[in-house]
């Protein structure tokens, strides 16, 4: 299934961070799923925030299903769990489906204590995260 998906675009997609950093968003569609892989950029951020960008992204795409790849993230902060919140909510709120995959263990508590985000189902892979949900890491 992954040999089919077609990587789309790659956008440098801005949106602020803690240190005022950009993120790189790698945009990619598979059959029925959006895949968007967050990076640290080094850029500077734009003005628009890191959500407002996936949810552009999203909306662009007619994607319904997405999955946020975060093997890539170093480190997960306040904004990044803002972020994730947010697009997690937005997409639910219009019938959809968001999963994360890739997050350090570290990272990965960050997220469970979060109070924002902290529900959002975390998965080991992209290959795991379009699977069954049993593969879900608790």
């Amino acid at each position: 299934m992954h040999a089919s998906h077609v990587r789309e675009a790659t956008a440098a997609a801005e949106g602020r961070g803690a240190e005022g950093v950009g993120w790189g968003v790698a945009v990619e569609r598979g059959p029925d799923w959006l895949f968007l892989r967050l990076e640290r950029d080094g850029a500077k951020a734009g003005r628009e925030s890191l959500a407002d960008q996936l949810l552009g992204m999203i909306r662009v795409n007619h994607a319904h299903r997405v999955v946020l790849e975060l093997d890539r993230v170093q480190a997960i902060d306040d904004t990044l769990i803002d972020a994730i919140a947010a697009v997690g909510s937005r997409v639910r709120d219009d019938g959809g489906l968001v999963r994360v995959c890739g997050l350090s263990e570290g990272g990965l508590r960050w997220l469970r204590s979060s109070d924002r985000a902290g529900d959002l189902l975390h998965y080991e892979s992209r290959s795991a995260a379009v699977g069954p949900r049993s593969t879900a890491v608790p």
